[in-house]
């Protein structure tokens, strides 16, 4: 990330970062065709960065301080991503939204901490410390596919031939009679 410029590092630190959601989420799900539709693809629902960090903060695959710093690093990105040309780390607007991560600073060593552009190798590479792993750890929760309803239970019977247990709750369609006005 050191040998990008100033516009190449904040997409190289998000698209890392969404790779790692993407494989995150990807572990999660139950393994079936819907999983990639909703995950990959030009029109995936959940194929942007913004969707992917806020599915994974609801369903509690990133925490707070997570979602928190990817959300800067996301906001960073689309500024340099959309910004004609001519903007850098130096930009006010930039050293207030670097301002606000709150990775921990290495202490010691003679680390820029105080610019813009460190505080973002730093935070992007807090996070992706943190998330590295997280696909493996999130696979042992991997959701299952399951049967909710029997399908014994919704098929057509006829309560003439098999009258309803005691208290069981029924639907009933009934033909409509011929030659008689419905009073409903």
């Amino acid at each position: 990330m050191q040998k990008e410029t100033d516009r190449g590092l904040p997409l190289v630190a998000a698209a890392l970062i969404d790779d790692l959601l993407l494989r995150t989420l990807s572990s999660f799900f139950v393994e079936n065709g819907s999983s990639d539709k909703l995950l990959k693809g030009a029109s995936a629902p959940v194929g942007t960065l913004s969707a992917r960090v806020n599915l994974c903060h609801a369903l509690g695959l990133i925490d707070d301080y997570e979602k928190s710093e990817i959300e800067l690093i996301r906001k960073i990105r689309n500024r340099f991503a959309h910004a004609r040309h001519g903007l850098t780390f130096a930009d006010k607007s930039m050293q207030g939204l670097c301002a606000s991560f709150t990775s921990p600073l290495p202490e010691g060593i003679d680390y820029p901490v105080h610019t813009s552009r460190f505080r973002l190798v730093n935070a992007t590479v807090c996070i992706v410390l943190r998330l590295y792993h997280r696909a493996d750890w999130v696979e042992l929760e991997r959701r299952e596919a399951k049967v909710w309803v029997e399908p014994d239970f919704t098929r057509w019977r006829s309560t003439e031939s098999e009258p309803p247990e005691q208290g069981q709750v029924v639907l009933g369609v009934a033909p409509k009679k011929s030659g008689k006005k419905d009073s409903r």
